[in-house]
């Protein structure tokens, strides 16, 4: 289980546009939304298959302990004799074991509860393995977005670097102005490839999460993230804590124990067996025949059976108050981080962006007039980088952390349930 979302570095080179044809071993990048990324993680994801496995089982052994005794048929013959004579009798019965009723129902209990904490169980497996998807979605989203950052600013200093060689040798800049140039784009073009492989890699593990054992490689987003995710206060967030479903499973799971230590009390007095049948004898005689087993409780008491269940009540009931106090902090811990990144996107991301594009634009055109060096171009192509770097790790980190405190909350958007 996530307990919180992976912080976005801000000014890292990495990306996930698809390279330009050529590209060394490109491969063809399968393009889904969100809503279809989800829904072919619902239907394909190997996690949540074993997820959906481990409860079919828990729940089919559940179920098997709250079922009631099979009866058994007795079928006897007795050839029986004393000099000459002989004399034969036949016996056939029905066996039912007989449980009390007190733990019939102590049992049934047992095992509902014990099916609903397993379906709660699953609930929360879904939902924590659904943020993994959305946040590799959002990682994927960032990446392309940072390669097409990258890839723009080396085109903006590829295209200086080739006039830069024709002005040094006309003696227009200085030896000390190329060298720098050269070194920005040797920089900016090994910052773009690596971009790429990480790109690669990032579309790899998307796909490896909604289409394993498929013949895609690689699959990235059709759609960005536009604009702020919804806003989630705290109280909010604090109010719907009990529906968490490891909350609900854990108190499922109290319930069943508690049911147990019901089930364990009734042991001490023995189950009869009852029978009815008929006999025969070979002179003709016959009726009906009464049987009634009742093991005596000398030596086996039950009493470490009582004990290991009380033990297990015990534990659940502990269980329960750890994992109430640790949704709590974990819920606390995804607000904050959630009300943090949301706030520094509303704020400062429109103007990183705005005035990292106004700067590169401007700057351009005023080296292409001749009214400024190629020193500041360089630092105005990488103020660039930076502020639309920082921008989109602000996105991205908004939106991972809406979609960690959702995972906290035990919810998920409306418009993708």
């Amino acid at each position: 289980m996530k307990s919180g979302a992976r912080p976005f570095p801000v000014l890292v080179a990495c990306s996930m546009l698809v390279a330009p044809p050529g590209a060394l071993g490109q491969e063809t990048v399968r393009r889904v939304s969100l809503a279809e990324a989800l829904e072919a993680f619902a239907a394909n994801s190997l996690a949540l298959k074993i997820a959906r496995s481990e409860t079919a089982g828990l729940t089919g052994a559940a179920r098997q302990s709250r079922a009631y005794f099979n009866p058994a048929l007795s079928l006897g013959r007795d050839d029986l004799s004393h000099q000459d004579e002989k004399m034969w009798e036949e016996t056939l019965l029905v066996l039912q074991q007989v449980e009390w009723p007190a733990r019939t129902a102590a049992r049934g209990r047992a095992a509902t509860h014990t099916i609903g904490a397993a379906t709660a169980r699953l609930r929360a497996d879904s939902i924590s393995l659904a943020f993994e998807v959305r946040e590799a979605y959002v990682r994927a989203w960032f990446a392309e977005e940072t390669e097409s950052v990258l890839r723009r600013t080396a085109s903006v200093i590829q295209s200086v670097a080739d006039d830069a060689e024709i002005r040094l040798a006309a003696g227009d800049i200085s030896a000390y102005e190329a060298r720098r140039l050269r070194l920005e784009r040797v920089q900016v073009e090994l910052e773009l490839e690596e971009a790429g492989l990480i790109a690669r890699d990032a579309r790899r593990g998307l796909a490896v999460l909604i289409a394993p054992g498929s013949d895609v490689e690689e699959i990235g987003p059709s759609e960005g993230l536009e604009g702020v995710p919804a806003i989630i206060t705290r109280e909010t967030a604090m109010a719907v804590l009990p529906q968490r479903p490891d909350v609900e499973a854990a108190a499922r799971e109290l319930d069943a124990a508690r049911a147990g230590v019901q089930v364990a009390q009734s042991y001490w007095v023995p189950d009869p067996t009852l029978g009815i049948g008929y006999r025969h004898h070979d002179d003709g005689f016959g009726g009906a025949s009464f049987a009634l087993d009742v093991s005596m409780p000398l030596f086996d008491r039950g009493v470490g059976t009582r004990e290991e269940a009380a033990a297990r009540s015990s534990a659940a009931a502990y269980r329960l108050d750890l994992r109430t106090e640790m949704a709590a902090l974990d819920v606390l811990l995804a607000s904050d981080r959630y009300a943090s990144s949301r706030s520094r996107l509303e704020t400062a991301a429109p103007g990183l962006q705005a005035d990292g594009e106004a700067l590169l634009v401007s700057a351009t055109a005023a080296y292409a007039q001749n009214e400024m060096t190629l020193v500041e171009l360089l630092d105005a192509a990488s103020a660039f980088r930076s502020a639309q770097l920082s921008a989109l790790a602000l996105a991205a980190e908004a939106w991972v952390s809406y979609y960690d405190l959702l995972r906290a909350i035990g919810g998920a958007p409306e418009e993708e349930r």
